[in-house]
Parts: structure tokens; C-alpha cells; sequence
């Protein structure tokens, strides 16, 4: 396990603001760090533009044996892009491929190059999450090359391909729309708005999904109408989510049922009032959600909520008797 100064050197590395002579002293694979937190900033710099530093860093990781690689690539912490960087080398030893097929930080990038090779029951241990699958659609075209599949698993593999593609065709189709509806903004915001439903277009659900985590307002609101689920819970997983996001997300009449149920499901954002209440006058959350959050709403809201005409009638009448019982029990006698 890296310690903390340790990472920070990793971190200083991958962005940019180490000094050349660290990275040369990394790349040579003489900084003073653990051996997993070396060949973690070797990968990194295997891709440094400065080509005299990746290919010392290349030379140096060609030496290491895999006796030595294999107990550091199985640590919990290893990263995916340090599994991916050896499942891409051309001759990767069998027992490697076997500790990075099941590692958990494992993703498209690192699975994709080894699912002509790996043995049946590996596949069966991956394919054993829908949710990860889900981020691999690299792995599953891959996989589905193989003569050897067995009819379930095949099936199965290419159900959730099929799925995958009937996704990506409804984002695009979604961004269209968002791009459309963009085109009234002032030029200078238009530009900027294009330009990233463009990028995210070209996303797999993997980038979607690190977008959805870590990127800006705007990235977020396009994502919450990702039609992936595990994309649109990212979105709501968010550390930079704001709670006035959140209430703008449970007015949204284009984003899908899950994305209003998962909002009403969570303690944290069901402590604020407004979301609760932008969740009941919006016509697309479920009703069995909108009914278990009547109960919190103002008597004033109540009255409101039993004359809006845009939510299912169930609701309205569940208002207005709800209103009608708390104005009775507070009259006078």
C-alpha cells in the first residue's frame, strides 16, 4: 500500500508538475518509493511526452520479472490503468492475465486484450455482475468472437451488448435533441454546449461514467438523462452534486423513472423539502414514490398539489383528503 507522500509524487506526476529530473530518476526506477507505487508512476510515464523519459520507463518495466510484477498487480489498490497498461503488452505471461482478469479495478481497457485467451470459467466470474458488464462493451465484442462460448453464456453476452448499443443510440439520440434545444442560447454558450454533447457522445459508458463523477454542472446535466443506469447513478453519486442540482434533476420530465426513484430513495436529498416537493408536482415520478412523500408536504403545498392538474389524479384526490383531515382536526370543536 502507497503511503500518502507517496501518492502525492504519483499525483504530481500524472499532472504535469513534477520536475523533469524526478521523472527521470522515476523512469530509471531509482526514486527512493514501494516497489507497487514505482511501477504505478513507471506506467504513468510510459506515456510522458517526453519520449527520452517513456521509453527509459518502458526499458525499465521490460526488466522487471513477473514474480516480481504479479504479487504488485494483485494489490487491492492497483490501478486500472497500470492493469490495462500490461494486458496490452504483446506477450503477456499466464499469470498475469490471470491475476489482472480478477482484479476488481480491472475495466474495458485492461479486459478487452485478454478475452480471446481467457479461460471459460473467468469469463463466467466476470460476467457474473450485469452492472459490470455494462462497462465493458470492448470485452463483451471481444468475447463474443470466441467459437468456444457456450450457448448461455453467449446469450447472455450478447444480450447485454445488444443493450449497450440500444444505448448508446438512445444518448446520441438524447444529445440531438439537447443540441436542438441549445441552438437558441447566445453563440458563445451555444459553442461551448455543442462542443461537450460532441465529446460526450464519443464517450463509452466507462468515460460517461467518470464524467458523470467528476465533471462540471453542465456534464452533469446531460448525463442524468443518460439512459444507463449505472451512468445516471454516478451522476447522483457525485461529490461536486449540489442540492440545487438535485432539484432541478426532480422537475426533469426527460430523464427516467430510476433517476426520480433513486432520488426519493435517499435520505441525504429527501432532507431537503424543495426536492421532496418538486418530486410530487412532477408528472413523471412514479406514483407509488410520490405517495410515500405526501405525508411531508405543507398544508399549503398539499392544496396546491390537489389542484394541479399535470399529476396523476390518484394523487390529487390523496392531497385533498390529506388537506381536508389536517384543516378538520385543527378547526375549532
Amino acid at each position: 500500500m502507497a503511503e500518502p507522500q507517496e501518492r502525492a509524487l504519483l499525483d504530481s506526476i500524472r499532472s504535469g508538475q513534477a520536475s523533469s529530473n524526478v521523472k527521470r530518476q522515476a523512469s530509471r526506477g531509482v526514486f527512493p518509493v514501494s516497489a507497487d507505487e514505482l511501477l504505478e508512476i513507471l506506467v504513468v510515464l510510459t506515456g510522458d511526452s517526453d519520449p527520452t523519459l517513456s521509453e527509459e520507463a518502458k526499458k525499465t518495466l521490460s526488466g522487471w520479472t513477473t514474480d516480481k510484477v504479479a504479487p504488485l498487480l494483485a494489490q487491492p489498490d492497483c490501478s486500472a490503468e497500470t492493469l490495462a497498461w500490461f494486458a496490452a503488452q504483446p506477450l503477456v505471461p499466464e499469470v498475469l492475465a490471470t491475476v489482472i482478469a480478477a482484479h476488481p479495478n480491472a475495466d474495458d481497457a485492461a479486459l478487452a486484450p485478454l478475452a480471446p485467451r481467457l479461460l471459460l470459467v473467468q469469463l463466467q466470474q466476470i460476467a457474473a455482475s450485469d452492472e459490470r458488464l455494462d462497462l465493458l462493451p470492448g470485452f463483451l465484442t471481444a468475447c463474443l468472437q470466441r467459437r468456444d462460448l457456450p450457448a448461455d453464456l453467449r446469450q447472455r453476452f450478447q444480450q447485454r451488448h445488444d443493450k449497450q448499443a440500444a444505448e448508446q443510440a438512445a444518448l446520441e439520440e438524447a444529445l440531438a435533441k439537447e443540441e436542438e434545444a441549445e441552438a437558441k442560447a447566445p453563440e458563445e454558450e451555444k459553442r461551448e454546449r455543442v462542443s461537450l454533447t460532441q465529446k460526450i457522445a464519443r464517450m463509452n459508458v466507462s468515460e460517461r461514467i467518470s464524467a458523470a463523477l467528476k465533471g462540471d454542472k453542465d456534464t452533469r446535466m446531460i448525463l442524468v438523462r443518460d439512459p444507463a443506469k449505472v451512468v445516471f447513478r454516478a451522476v447522483l453519486q457525485s461529490p461536486k452534486l449540489s442540492d440545487a442540482e438535485v432539484e432541478n434533476f426532480a422537475t426533469m420530465k426527460n430523464v427516467s423513472d430510476e433517476v426520480l426513484r433513486t432520488i426519493a430513495s435517499s435520505r441525504k436529498f429527501m432532507k431537503n423539502y424543495v426536492i421532496a416537493r418538486n418530486l410530487l408536482n412532477n408528472p413523471k415520478t412514479p406514483l407509488d414514490v410520490s405517495l410515500t412523500i405526501l405525508n411531508r408536504m405543507t398544508n399549503s403545498d398539499l392544496n396546491f398539489l390537489s389542484k394541479n392538474r399535470n399529476i396523476p389524479e390518484t394523487l390529487r384526490t390523496m392531497a385533498l383528503k390529506l388537506f381536508k383531515q389536517r384543516s378538520e382536526t385543527r378547526s375549532p370543536g
